[in-house]
């Protein structure tokens, strides 16, 4: 029997309750669960992060135990990013750390990706890796690469890629055809090539008026010129066919891109090498092999077949001599033919393009360069190869472009003998076999310490020979210096002025109409984009 007391009467619970009791249990037990599974998961990822993260992390010390500041790099990307996450240029990466240690430090520690490498930040040490101390650092970091480009038969034969006593055999057959003596025997090439060239604008610029895309016509210039000089060939890029596709242009464009571009993969692939092999990368694509392959062939069938008729200095006598006094192969011919291309036509290309666009935007140097030509010229004879070579401000025009452009933004050399690197008064730094370290020209060129207003185009900067100075101190160096000075120098330097003297005396270059877009990323260097249409007008005395 239930009490009377109603105030000690049982609470029931209904069926529903019950369940419901029950639900909350079951949810409270499923998300235990749960957070169980994430917890066992994620201490089971940084179990197998772990020693991913130290592989790449290990390195980070790795200066700081040398007694050398570093540039605080990230995990994966190192300190240069943008060559993993293609956001930013490698100048504007290298822009960031030089900024910030350039002031205090000959030398900061870097990592490319997680390979550490010494960043120069001081030019006169610069000067020490390139020329004073070159016998410890030989190689160029482009030497490493060969090893992964084995498919590359014409690599191997170029200086450019070579290292140790292969790259000297090589640099010293090719450097031979390229000497001032046999470019001014050669001379005629330029004359021709420069006057073909005036001809085309005046043809051009009849048919669709004064604006000229630029880009387009310093591209037609040095395949015109580095075909006849190489192949003793007319390569058909200034004849009358207007805007016409031309075979050897398409395919000489092809294999210096690719090459250009194929370094910033080889230096991203760094974290993994083995990568270069598994894809199997090369710098040269095939069909440009074959087509230079069939081209120096011919070539060297019509020069034997009319030898008698036609005695010519140019490159593919020189490859006639190797072949004759060296026992070289046709592979070796094509290979050193290939190397003064590379040379010889983009960056000689682009060289010329931006020294016009710089010269269509300050008229006062133009006109001054104008006159220059023009109180040298003989009316009937032009300027010769010695008269040319020694027009001063012809030449601060061709440095200054050269500084400002800056389209080999670095040099990378690489230790092949222990050495040091002095840091300051108390300290040097030891630097191991294989260390790579990078010159960055780019920064040098662009800081207004060594150059005041430093984006704008002044060639007063090199007067009386100036730049001659600013060489021997590590601060300007277009064609880097020492001995693996850029081969092709002169050769690139001779194609400039040759083009620069017909133009500007026959033409004013006055900025077009249409934008321009500045200088950006082109995955290598920072250099003028899109079309670059100028307005040439016809200059009468």
């Amino acid at each position: 029997m239930l009490p009377a007391n109603r105030d000690l009467q049982l609470k029931l619970t209904s069926p529903s309750d019950q369940l419901n009791t029950g639900g909350w249990g079951c949810r409270n037990i499923k998300r235990g669960n749960m957070y169980l599974l994430v917890t066992v998961i994620l201490v089971v990822l940084h179990i197998l992060l772990l020693p991913l993260y130290l592989y790449l992390t290990w390195h980070h010390k790795y200066w700081r135990r040398r007694g050398l500041i570093t540039a605080q790099p990230l995990t994966l990307l190192g300190t240069y990013p943008g060559l993993l996450t293609r956001k930013s240029n490698l100048v504007m990466d290298v822009q960031r750390v030089y900024n910030k240690y350039k002031d205090k430090h000959r030398a900061v520690g870097v990592f490319v990706t997680r390979q550490p490498q010494i960043l120069v930040l001081d030019p006169q040490l610069a000067h020490e890796v390139l020329v004073q101390n070159f016998r410890c650092y030989k190689d160029s970091l482009t030497s490493s690469y060969v090893q992964h480009a084995k498919r590359d038969k014409y690599v191997q034969g170029n200086p450019f890629w070579a290292a140790g006593d292969t790259w000297r055999r090589l640099r010293t057959e090719a450097q031979g055809g390229l000497s001032a003596s046999r470019l001014k025997q050669g001379y005629a090439i330029w004359q021709q090539s420069g006057k073909k060239l005036t001809d085309y604008m005046t043809q051009l610029l009849a048919k669709q008026g004064n604006v000229l895309e630029t880009r387009d016509l310093c591209f037609r210039y040095t395949a015109n010129v580095m075909c006849d000089f190489i192949w003793g060939i007319d390569a058909g890029t200034l004849t009358p066919n207007m805007g016409q596709p031309n075979k050897m242009q398409q395919m000489a464009t092809k294999y210096t891109s690719n090459t250009f571009y194929m370094i910033s993969i080889f230096m991203a692939s760094i974290v993994a090498p083995i990568i270069r092999l598994l894809l199997r990368l090369r710098f040269y694509p095939k069909d440009t092999d074959d087509f230079f392959s069939h081209l120096t062939k011919e070539a060297i069938a019509l020069r034997l077949k009319t030898a008698n008729e036609i005695q010519r200095t140019d490159y593919l006598s020189h490859l006639l001599k190797l072949r004759n006094e060296k026992n070289a192969t046709h592979d070796d011919l094509v290979g050193h033919a290939l190397t003064v291309m590379l040379d010889g036509y983009d960056t000689t290309g682009s060289a010329l393009m931006h020294a016009l666009y710089y010269l269509s935007e300050q008229p006062e140097a133009q006109q001054k360069l104008r006159m220059e030509i023009l109180n040298n010229s003989d009316k009937d004879k032009g300027v010769n190869f010695d008269e040319l070579c020694d027009l001063p401000y012809l030449d601060q025009v061709v440095y200054e472009s050269l500084r400002l452009s800056s389209l080999i933004p670095q040099y990378t050399k690489v230790c092949t003998h222990p050495t040091n690197i002095q840091l300051n008064e108390q300290k040097r730094l030891e630097v191991e076999v294989g260390m790579t370290i990078m010159i960055p020209n780019y920064q040098f060129h662009h800081d207004p310490k060594y150059f005041p207003n430093p984006e704008i185009f002044k060639p007063e900067r090199f007067d009386n020979g100036a730049h001659h100075e600013l060489i021997k101190q590590g601060i300007l160096l277009p064609f880097s210096d020492g001995p693996r000075i850029c081969m092709g120098m002169r050769l690139a330097q001779l194609t400039i002025k040759s083009a620069l003297l017909h133009i500007i005396s026959n033409y004013q270059v006055v900025r077009g109409k249409d934008k321009i877009e500045p200088a950006g990323d082109t995955g290598f260097g920072v250099v003028l984009q899109g079309d670059i249409n100028l307005e040439y007008r016809r200059f009468v005395q």
